[in-house]
């Protein structure tokens, strides 16, 4: 039995034995040489450190990067090209580096500026190893972590105002707050600049202005975020002018006369919400006026023609005007007539000064003779008699004076004969 079970024994190692010749057998004929081959990039690995691993926003300090390369074994590689990248904002000291014998190389990475725009508030640094087939090349990254104000987006102006299409000469309010920056609302964090595009600059978060002329403005708000980073946006304003006060004008008496008091009246309407604040009067004799009142008095001392003008100013510098003309004239004549026509010595003659007519609202009060011989004399009746002592041309010379105390005259020849 126990020979039985060795011969079993033997015969299946035999046979295992011809198998493996056999298989052996079979590849006599294939003599070609197995292909040399680099190791696989997906073996490589890339390992950094970085000292320090945390860089203020100042455009100067740097961090220098140890990198590391080892293949799928473990082991170093040396003499091994590198590609780097670092984020946009921060720079490297060099594009590329090759390995040393033990594997490793180092760079300097240099920090970012405080405006510059970075995710997360960090500088992300790649190394991609270039083998023979560089899709095979697997890329190691290392993070360093950046100090001071994340700047991960640019700020947002936006600006309101109210009214949209303001008056001019009336404050416009102009408001920032819709600004944002890092995802929110910048508010009092953000520097505000504003430039009205009429020569007027302010500062601030909320601001007023008033402009001047009735055209459109492009109007720029410049935001600065707490990382210093500027940015500008523009809109167009476009202030609108009111309508300037109507205005009538009207003088009591009318015409006024000689020496005789007139009152001028303005009757102004502004535009809606508006008031005027100001007369400015023009007499037409060279004389002028400024009131705040729609009324004024005036008191002409010398006859002729007038143009007299009024602008009514309203509360946003709108102007509004209205003239008149007349004739100032002496209102009270004084007329006469004699009879008998010829006039002898020693005759009476009767002088008649019905014909004279007092200043508008005013009577005669007196009646004033000079009879041109050397006598006169004063009445209050317009009949009035006379007799000259001697034969000569006369010039009688009559004054009417009013109530008004307003004076008018006429003269004549009285040729007297004997």
């Amino acid at each position: 039995m126990h020979t039985l079970n060795y011969l079993r024994r033997t015969a299946a190692l035999g046979g295992l034995v011809l198998a493996t010749i056999a298989a052996a057998a079979c590849g006599l004929d294939n003599n070609a040489m197995p292909a040399l081959s680099g190791p696989s990039g997906f073996g490589r690995s890339v390992v950094m450190t970085a000292s320090p691993d945390q860089l203020p926003r100042d455009a100067t300090s740097l961090s220098t990067v140890t990198l590391e390369l080892r293949d799928a074994s473990g082991l170093r590689i040396g003499g091994q090209i590198v590609t780097l990248g670092v984020s946009p904002g921060a720079a490297l000291s060099q594009s590329q580096v090759t390995t040393g014998p033990d594997g490793k190389a180092t760079f300097a990475v240099v920090a970012p500026s405080s405006t510059a725009i970075m995710p997360n508030n960090s500088i992300v640094v790649t190394a991609v190893p270039v083998g023979g087939n560089s899709d095979n090349a697997v890329a190691g990254s290392l993070s360093i972590a950046l100090l001071g104000t994340s700047n991960t987006t640019a700020p947002a102006p936006a600006f309101t105002v109210t009214p949209v299409a303001p008056e001019i000469n009336k404050l416009a309010t102009f408001d920032a707050t819709p600004t944002t920056d890092e995802g929110g609302q910048c508010l009092s964090s953000c520097i505000y600049e504003w430039d009205f595009d009429d020569g007027v600059t302010a500062a601030g978060r909320i601001v007023t202005h008033a402009f001047s002329v009735s055209r459109s403005y492009n109007v720029a708000l410049t935001v600065t975020d707490p990382s210093g980073l500027v940015v500008t946006v523009r809109q167009s304003v476009t202030p609108f002018a009111p309508a300037s006060p109507t205005v009538v004008l009207a003088v009591a008496p009318s015409p006024p006369i000689l020496n005789q008091q007139a009152i001028f009246t303005a009757t102004a309407t502004p535009a809606p919400n508006h008031q005027v604040v100001r007369y400015e009067w023009d007499f037409g004799d060279g004389t002028n006026d400024t009131t705040v009142g729609r009324t004024v008095t005036k008191t002409y001392s010398s006859p002729g023609t007038v143009a007299v003008t009024v602008r009514a100013t309203d509360d946003v510098g709108q102007v509004g005007a209205a003239s008149t003309s007349f004739t100032i004239a002496s209102g009270i004549t004084a007329a006469y007539f004699f009879t008998p026509t010829v006039v002898h010595v020693g005759a009476t003659t009767y002088f008649n000064a019905s014909g004279s007519t007092p200043s508008n609202g005013a009577t005669i009060k007196e009646y004033q003779w000079n009879w041109g011989d050397g006598s006169s004399g004063t009445t209050s009746d317009p009949l009035a008699t006379h007799t000259f002592g001697s034969a000569n041309t006369f010039v009688v010379k009559l004054t009417v004076v009013d109530s008004q105390n307003r004076n008018g005259v006429n003269q004549q020849n009285v040729a007297v004969v004997p």
